[in-house]
């Protein structure tokens, strides 16, 4: 194709392979990534436009992709036959011409959304990036109108996840991720007729609780056709999942991904926090301690009766506080007033104690920007 402009692609290598294909070589300009390995500073750097990986598509293939899925990218699979991950499949004999015109149609969204003219080849990467969240509140805001109370109960959720997931080193794109699943873990439930979605589960018959069971993998479905919340809906499928293995897709212990493990045990302490009442904290733990080891992943139950100890405690508890710049906050630290995103999302609640991941989450996170100071606790 004349006048065809050069896309940037990271390739997938699986174990037996050296190199991209020939044909991708010569339609694109390639940037190679083993399996199992996540994407560094220098593949954001090299900026690439798509994500392509060869056959078979198996459950190796939808490990690597999940390494990748921060990045947001369409995918392309080389003779590995249609799949629900992959934005298309070609044929592993496909003209060097036609990979090109297929290249350059997932490539620009990019053109027309890149602005000045300079700006890098994946333009859609970052403009799909700036409006997820965006569309996570629009979905929000449908789950409101449906379940009214859903948006309190979230942002309990979303707290309960911030705190565990940087108290196991997780930050940047990882934790956005599981943050955008706390938000979005019910989503499935649009799909459910009042009857059932508002009905004790002692009153659904065992059919009725069979289709309230399902909504994870229907929320998920729905999520899954938008790249950019394909981290999250990988999260949400499988969030109620038992740890030893009971659960609807029969999933055991760390066959369950870290943010479904994570999420699971955040939304079980928010409905029985809800249930028995913020003052009664040893009865939540209690209840949580029943589903150590079968519902739950134990060490997630050992932090989340740690985070009990700070989420159940109302209030300051009359301590004198003091105003410190965001600049000036260190690890000690117990936060007197609530942190905001620009988004009006909570991003770490009052009576957290700062440790280095939540300063790093708090240096990386879109903060409201009016916030230029907070109160901590004075003897902290």
């Amino acid at each position: 194709m004349s006048g065809s402009r050069i896309v940037n692609v990271l390739y997938l290598l699986r174990p037996d392979e050296r190199s991209a294909p020939d044909v991708v070589r010569t339609a694109a300009e390639v940037r190679c990534m083993r399996f199992g390995t996540e994407p560094d500073l220098s593949i954001k750097q090299f900026d690439p436009a798509a994500v392509m990986i060869g056959a078979p598509f198996d459950h190796d293939a939808q490990l690597a992709l999940d390494r990748v899925s921060t990045l947001m990218l369409p995918t392309i699979g080389i003779g590995t036959g249609p799949s629900d991950r992959l934005m298309c499949n070609v044929t592993a004999a496909i003209e060097l011409h036609d990979l090109r015109a297929i290249l350059e149609l997932l490539a620009s969204p990019a053109t027309i959304c890149s602005g000045p003219a300079g700006r890098s080849a994946n333009g859609v990467g970052m403009w799909l990036k700036h409006s997820a969240d965006d569309f996570a509140t629009v979905l929000e805001n449908l789950l409101v109108l449906r379940i009214p109370d859903y948006r309190e109960r979230a942002e309990r959720v979303v707290q309960a996840c911030l705190w565990i997931g940087s108290h196991l080193g997780m930050g940047g794109e990882e934790l956005n991720t599981l943050l955008l699943a706390a938000r979005l873990r019910e989503i499935g439930k649009l799909g459910l007729p009042d009857a059932i979605l508002f009905a004790q589960r002692k009153d659904r018959t065992t059919e009725e609780q069979a289709m309230y069971d399902r909504y994870p993998g229907l929320g998920a479905k729905v999520l899954m056709q938008f790249p950019m919340f394909y981290g999250a809906a990988k999260i949400i499928e499988f969030h109620l999942e038992n740890f030893d293995g009971t659960g609807t897709q029969n999933l055991a212990s760390h066959q369950i991904p870290l943010g479904a493990r994570i999420l699971r045990v955040s939304g079980a302490f928010e409905m029985i926090s809800a249930d028995t009442g913020i003052r009664a904290r040893d009865e939540v733990i209690r209840i949580l301690g029943r589903g150590r080891g079968s519902l739950f992943d134990p060490m997630l139950v050992a932090l989340v009766e740690n985070y009990a100890a700070l989420a159940t405690t109302s209030g300051n508890g009359g301590q004198a506080t003091r105003r410190v710049r965001l600049s000036d906050l260190h690890e000690g630290m117990v936060l007197a007033e609530d942190i905001w995103g620009r988004t009006g999302l909570k991003i770490v609640g009052a009576g957290t104690r700062l440790n280095e991941h939540i300063l790093r989450i708090l240096l990386s996170l879109p903060l409201d920007m009016a916030v230029e100071s907070v109160e901590v606790q004075k003897d902290s």
